[in-house]
């Protein structure tokens, strides 16, 4: 008698939780606040670029002004002032012109050359 109310027991609670669950809010809303985005498909707002690869003229050269730099020199300040911010670029520098033996130090003779 014991396990039969037990089991009417269990079989009560188990009803009452798929009640529950049966008569619960959807997951899924009938109702979408927005439309539903499909892969591979743009709105047709989206589909037009805006501001990307277009010209406006000012990065064009401005053929009455000279060039910055030329291909046979290159602005004193300018270089020293790359030397400063770029130590590596200053390194490569003094390694291929002022190392002539490029023994990896510099000698008071490779200093003092002079250069043609």
């Amino acid at each position: 008698m014991r396990s039969y109310t037990a089991q009417m027991l269990m079989l009560a609670l188990l009803l009452a939780a798929l009640s529950l669950v049966a008569a619960g809010p959807r997951s899924y809303p009938s109702q979408r606040s927005k439309p539903r985005a499909i892969r591979g498909f743009k709105n047709a707002a989206l589909s037009t670029a805006r501001g990307f690869g277009k010209r406006d003229g000012s990065e064009l050269p401005d053929p009455d002004q000279p060039e910055r730099f030329s291909v046979d020199s290159l602005p004193v300040d300018w270089f020293v002032q790359e030397l400063r911010s770029n130590p590596e670029l200053a390194r490569i520098i003094v390694h291929k012109f002022v190392d002539a033996d490029q023994d990896g130090e510099l000698s008071a003779e490779e200093l003092l050359r002079p250069v043609y």
